[in-house]
């Protein structure tokens, strides 16, 4: 038999003097929940577990007494009526509050007029039938979460038919602004982040990972490139004629001069004693690898004996990139230098199932900062911060990461190559790839030399 217990909190409101009413939910010994029902009265109006009105006077605090007794009779019996027809073990953790918030605030559940498409009706199709690569679906996923954030804390729901520039304006500006819904709160190591009170209802009824930090514009653009792409889908699958796009510019991101090891840099940091730290050992090794091969690190990682390649010109790595693999399927191979080559021998036959010990993103990238500072390698790079757009001058072992690698390949090669398309194949850009130029630059020493041949 469930019962119902009801409770005052005993924080005021500052501005009203009211508290608000807490609720138990309790039914045979399996469910114990409670709940905020988000209905406030005066102290003086409630009295062993109830909203009691003695006074006769009809004053304005008892005519609002009146009105949340009213309602909170009313989801009493709500409450009472959907547990008796429940299966004990179907009632979650979260049934109660989900009952409440739906009585209380039925506006924020409304479905949209199913005549008309709506934003994320289409989602799930859109990744099932799509070719993405797993990144990619990681990275769109990201997106409909926070779509659905914006829906549930604006109220109002994305028409595919229905929407305008205005619409992707106000989307553009959610995704810039998400991060001031939430406030520092003292976890019991550390401080943390939780959204305050207007934000915690859309935020507790969707999926996320962390609180989200302030995002750069390269962000916005590409979490607007991903909206369009999916919007464009829905278009080509005649789901919707309207595409807001037309009167909508997303723009391009921008990058700052690449910063990357020279090839000095690299043999120093290879020939540097790492002493007996093991992790920080692999980890220099992979990173002088992927300098070697250009790979991205996702990719690299993955790489087992299967990817090692040996014919009569040599050994090779040969594989094709995750991040494209989907779309442009094309196998990249590239021999290995006598330096790769020792690393590789160096680790096999040790790690089942790929080439490399594996590590987590953040503890690989720390530990390549780690040994580039063990090596003395601390030239001061400039970067444009992503948020404030400032130039800003770092030791480059400060800022390091096991892209750089990436760079280091692409960079160093294209110095004697000069062929983009070339350095591309070998680094798994397709020809022509806009990406390309954020991995090389254009130096003093290639400007010289192109210009003397004029004479």
């Amino acid at each position: 038999m469930a019962s119902i217990t009801l409770t005052l909190s005993t924080v005021r409101n500052k501005k009203t003097n009211k508290s608000e009413i807490l609720l138990r939910y309790r039914n045979t010994r399996k469910v114990a929940l409670r709940a905020h029902t988000h209905i406030y009265v005066l102290p003086e109006f409630f009295s062993d577990g109830q909203i009691v009105i003695n006074k006769r006077r009809e004053t304005e605090e008892v005519k609002e007494a009146r009105a949340a007794k009213t309602k909170l009779d009313a989801m009493v019996t709500l409450l009472e009526e959907k547990g008796s027809k429940m299966d004990i073990d179907d009632i979650g953790p979260g049934w109660a509050q989900d009952v409440i918030d739906r009585f209380m605030f039925p506006e924020n559940f409304k479905k949209a007029d199913k005549e008309h498409l709506c934003f994320n009706d289409k989602t799930d199709e859109f990744l099932r039938y799509k070719k993405l690569s797993a990144e990619r679906v990681h990275t769109y996923n990201a997106v409909f979460r926070i779509i659905e954030r914006y829906q549930l804390y604006t109220g109002k729901v994305i028409v595919m038919d229905k929407a305008n520039s205005d619409t992707l304006v106000a989307l553009d500006d959610f995704f810039r602004t998400e991060h001031t819904l939430f406030e520092p709160v003292q976890l019991k190591y550390r401080m943390g982040l939780k959204p305050v009170k207007k934000y915690k209802y859309a935020w507790d009824h969707t999926k996320h990972e962390r609180a989200p930090r302030e995002r750069s514009d390269n962000a916005i653009v590409s979490y607007m490139s991903a909206v369009r792409a999916y919007w464009r889908w829905c278009i080509d699958m005649g789901y919707t004629k309207n595409d807001p796009f037309r009167k909508y510019s997303v723009g391009s991101q921008k990058y700052g001069t690449p910063y990357y090891l020279t090839t000095e840099e690299r043999d120093l940091l290879y020939k540097t004693d790492m002493g007996k730290d093991k992790d920080l050992i692999a980890a220099r090794d992979i990173f002088i690898f992927q300098c070697y091969i250009g790979c991205r690190i996702s990719d690299l990682l993955s790489f087992t004996e299967n990817n090692i390649v040996t014919s009569d010109n040599g050994i090779s790595v040969q594989y094709v990139p995750s991040k494209t693999k989907e779309e442009r399927p094309r196998v990249v191979k590239v021999y290995l230098a006598p330096t790769a080559i020792e690393i590789l021998e160096r680790y096999k036959g040790k790690n089942k199932g790929s080439i490399f010990p594996f590590y987590a993103t953040g503890k690989l990238n720390s530990l390549i900062r780690e040994a580039l500072k063990k090596a003395g390698i601390n030239r001061i790079v400039t970067i444009v911060n992503p948020r404030t757009k400032q130039s800003e001058q770092h030791p480059i072992s400060d800022i390091a990461s096991s892209h750089m690698a990436r760079r280091t390949f692409i960079g160093n090669l294209y110095k004697k190559v000069k062929d983009p398309n070339l350095v591309g194949k070998l680094s798994g850009h397709c020809e022509g790839s806009k990406a390309f130029a954020r991995y090389r630059d254009i130096d003093d020493d290639m400007i010289k030399e192109m210009t003397s041949l004029l004479d």
